[in-house]
């Protein structure tokens, strides 16, 4: 059975599309907030600087136990060398093969100080260059962190803008929804879907304001010779076209 509707109620489906043609308005602005890019942004650099500072504190971490490694290896030398020492001063030792054995260990130690202490010192400065980074890295990431929450708050505060309006505007489509035929709005709905969210425009001047396309002059006398109640499509888009003072029939 072909839908019909009063002459008012198809005039109702223009409101009713300004209302859907703003809530997409509405759907796209929320979409393409510029804050949604920049917090995403954030959250990748974000999610970047954790990974190095854990990176960089674990380096700090392993640093510190070879420095540690390393003062504990001098340490023992050092005390080594001063029981060698000890016992020369000490007069102990009087074979001559035995004091020259406890010499060139004297010596042999001394040597190996200094180049445990060579290493102490490059772990020492991987160390503190570590710990540098670490404090970098720390304060960029507290940095960020900041940012991304001045960031998100905006564009939370944005979404609760948009979503009030959207509130509103789908309670105001609904009203007029409400007196409108089922069966009309069914038609309106599955044009819609099928012709980028509009399922209803004006005839102006002879035009479909929908594919914006003038109707021929035989699809004119056509549409101007059905009842009130008949629903008028155009044969381009197949849009529902209102008929009102304005449509030049």
């Amino acid at each position: 059975m072909a839908v019909t509707a009063s002459a008012d109620q198809q005039k109702l489906l223009l409101d009713l599309q300004a209302f859907d043609t703003k809530l997409i308005q509405l759907a796209h602005k929320r979409a393409g907030l510029p804050e949604i890019v920049a917090a995403q942004d954030l959250e990748v650099e974000l999610g970047a600087i954790k990974m190095r500072l854990v990176a960089a504190q674990t380096e700090a971490s392993d640093l510190k136990l070879n420095q540690l490694k390393a003062e504990s290896d001098v340490e023992q030398v050092v005390a080594r060398a001063k029981r060698d020492q000890d016992r020369l001063d000490s007069g102990a030792v009087s074979a001559a093969k035995e004091l020259e054995s406890l010499q060139h260990e004297i010596g042999t130690l001394a040597k190996r100080q200094i180049e445990l202490e060579d290493i102490e010192l490059e772990i020492m400065q991987a160390y503190e260059n570590a710990q540098q980074a670490v404090a970098e890295l720390t304060a960029s990431e507290i940095e960020t962190a900041e940012k991304l929450a001045t960031v998100a708050q905006s564009r939370d505060e944005l979404f609760t803008d948009i979503d009030f309006e959207v509130d509103s505007v789908t309670q105001q489509r609904n009203e007029i929804a409400k007196d409108l035929p089922a069966d009309l709005i069914s038609l309106y709905d599955k044009i819609r879907a099928d012709q980028g969210g509009v399922g209803a425009a004006l005839i102006h001047r002879g035009s479909c304001q929908g594919c914006h396309i003038t109707i021929d002059a035989q699809e004119l006398d056509q549409i101007r010779k059905l009842p009130a109640e008949a629903i008028a499509r155009c044969d381009q888009c197949r849009r529902i076209l209102v008929r009102t003072a304005e449509s030049g029939l």
